[in-house]
């Protein structure tokens, strides 16, 4: 996982500096007055930044009316804590009013909430969209101490059999 954001212009670098603290900020509060154990301890573990923006590809056609997003993994200690309506709704709402006032941030921001659990899980069954955000991703925010699963990627047997899998669930 990259740490740097020096490929990306400074305004892109503000903004996402503001999208963090935004982030973090509306954990803090979703997160502060619980009283139930899994939640009175919820930690925010990470923000990464994944996509276009990350590998340095994002695209701002302003003819075409194409601009890319800023797509980020936040990774919490508790599968509970990715419940969107709960604990992020506030945070998403702010993020849109911060878009829409057009002054600290012009770059739509599309946010995946997952537990570290459920992302070292998927990393040991060698998901590629998880493999892809380890191996490309950029560590806007890290706690200690919480690392990613070391991904496996999937012999070619494995593959077809998740491949087989995700067919016959969606067809």
């Amino acid at each position: 996982m990259k740490t740097g954001l020096d490929h990306l212009p400074d305004g892109k670098q503000r903004e996402l500096a503001h999208v963090v603290e935004i982030v973090r900020a509306g954990f803090a509060r979703a997160t502060a007055q619980r009283t139930q154990p899994r939640f009175r301890n919820g930690a925010l573990l990470k923000i990464i930044l994944f996509g276009s923006y990350a590998r340095g590809d994002w695209v701002e056609d302003p003819v075409g009316r194409y601009f890319s997003d800023y797509d980020l993994l936040v990774v919490v200690n508790h599968e509970d804590l990715t419940d969107i309506a709960e604990f992020w709704e506030k945070t998403e709402a702010q993020l849109l009013a911060d878009l829409s006032a057009g002054t600290t941030l012009r770059t739509p921001v599309s946010l995946i909430y997952h537990s570290l659990e459920d992302v070292n899980e998927k990393l040991r069954l060698g998901r590629y969209f998880f493999m892809d955000i380890v191996r490309d991703g950029i560590a806007l925010y890290e706690a200690p101490d919480h690392p990613f699963a070391e991904p496996q990627p999937l012999s070619p047997e494995q593959a077809l059999k998740e491949t087989q899998d995700y067919f016959d669930e969606w067809f």
